[in-house]
């Protein structure tokens, strides 16, 4: 002991090749959760934000371990919304932190709804306009109508549930040639 005294005064110290084997494993082990807070110390950040209902985040470049121990994210990381099961996104699906503190499109929720049937959004002789425009989610209405010397039968209107199914059966497009044959 008293010998690496007397080297250390003289700065002729000898290293310990397992000493600086444990001090880099040391290291090398707590640079990960040293990395995160080195971004948004002054340099700013964005809070974590909540996933949507059925939902979770994907985080770029993140192992799981940092992603439970960071609070503040750096400007300009982005995070990506994903669904479960069979659901799909509607609103933003990406957001970027902002140098502000915010997150893109923040005022613009996003959402996992089920998704309906796609079958239904088409119809044959016959047209669909869906509302609002994307895809056949719960709360989607699709409004069915035949082109000329087709006669609908069925209801004209069909609301995709909570569920993930539709209110009614689908419509379809008769000729009207077939229902003057079938009267007496």
């Amino acid at each position: 002991m008293r010998e690496r005294e007397e080297e250390a005064e003289k700065g002729t110290v000898t290293h310990d090749p397992e000493m600086a084997r444990l001090l880099f494993l040391i290291i090398l082990y707590a640079l990960p959760s040293l990395v995160v807070p080195i971004h948004n110390s002054s340099a700013g950040g964005c809070a974590i934000i909540r996933p949507p209902r059925d939902g979770g985040i994907r985080y770029r470049g993140l192992t799981q371990e940092q992603i439970r121990s960071v609070q503040i994210l750096p400007v300009d990381y982005e995070i990506e919304y994903i669904c479960r099961g069979n659901r799909v996104i509607v609103g933003p699906k990406v957001r970027k932190c902002l140098p502000d503190g915010t997150w893109t499109d923040i005022e613009h929720h996003s959402r996992c709804l089920l998704l309906c049937p796609r079958v239904w959004t088409s119809l044959e002789n016959g047209r669909v306009m869906v509302k609002p425009p994307g895809p056949p989610v719960e709360g989607t209405v699709l409004h069915y109508s035949c082109h000329a010397g087709f006669i609908l039968e069925g209801r004209n209107i069909s609301h995709c549930t909570k569920l993930g199914k539709w209110d009614a059966p689908k419509p379809t497009c008769l000729c009207e040639c077939l229902r003057q044959c079938d009267q007496p």
